[in-house]
């Protein structure tokens, strides 16, 4: 049976971990695949890892490294199966979404897919976030894939993917996978550079069950729009 790696990097994320895998595990088993779980957690105070000891993941606790990106690669390479999923570890990104992300690639029909919030049936649940966050980040996300970058879709920003892990060997991993949210950027970027085939499927964003955000609005779009000016330039 084909397997599915999950990649799920946590970080104070006690009250969701475990229901977020029951259900990855029951959305993945539905389409007659099997999930290879790996969650790679920066030591979380809150005692993310020890909700998992009776679960059969593999857990990477990393107690000298933070980062959302590095954590991703360190997943990545832990990985052995043909198809890769990365998502958020809060609810924000659902498990029921997996399938229908994942038909493109079994049907050869993309080589990466994006969950997006801004194609026809996308969008977000306006109680986690507000209608002007929302359209910020949708003409954020264009402005940056389309105007600076030229690629061929409206969700840059997403971090819902998945993809043939073996596009990976064409592409300067260690450069990608730094920072924070922006490794999606780069990543979309230097994907469709090497000529392979990029798609979006809508995903609405659920609601966070557990915890805060980590995310600062703010500083993320910053540093966002720093990193495909950087791109444009052959900078980064």
């Amino acid at each position: 049976m084909k397997k599915v790696a999950v990649i799920l990097p946590t970080y104070n994320e006690a009250g969701n971990i475990v229901k977020l895998i029951q259900a990855i595990n029951s959305q993945i088993k539905k389409i007659h695949l099997t999930a290879e779980i790996i969650v790679v957690d920066d030591n979380s105070p809150d005692g993310t890892a020890d909700k998992l000891k009776n679960y059969p993941v593999k857990l990477i606790v990393r107690k000298n490294q933070r980062g959302l990106a590095t954590a991703i690669l360190m997943g990545l390479k832990h990985s052995t199966a043909a198809l890769v999923v990365i998502m958020d570890t809060d609810f924000n990104h659902r498990p029921e979404d997996i399938p229908r992300l994942l038909k493109p690639l079994l049907n050869q029909q993309a080589d990466l897919v994006i969950g997006s919030r801004y194609v026809k049936g996308g969008g977000m649940h306006l109680a986690e976030a507000g209608a002007f966050q929302f359209l910020g980040s949708k003409y954020g996300s264009l402005l940056v894939s389309q105007l600076f970058l030229n690629l061929p879709v409206k969700e840059s920003l997403s971090g819902f993917l998945v993809f043939k892990k073996k596009i990976l060997k064409h592409l300067p991993l260690k450069q990608i996978f730094s920072g924070y949210g922006e490794y999606c950027i780069r990543l979309l970027y230097y994907v469709h550079k090497k000529g392979f085939k990029l798609s979006e499927i809508p995903v609405v964003y659920g609601r966070r069950l557990y915890g805060q955000s980590k995310s600062k609005l703010l500083r993320m779009f910053i540093n966002y729009f720093c990193t495909a000016i950087k791109l444009r330039l052959n900078l980064s």
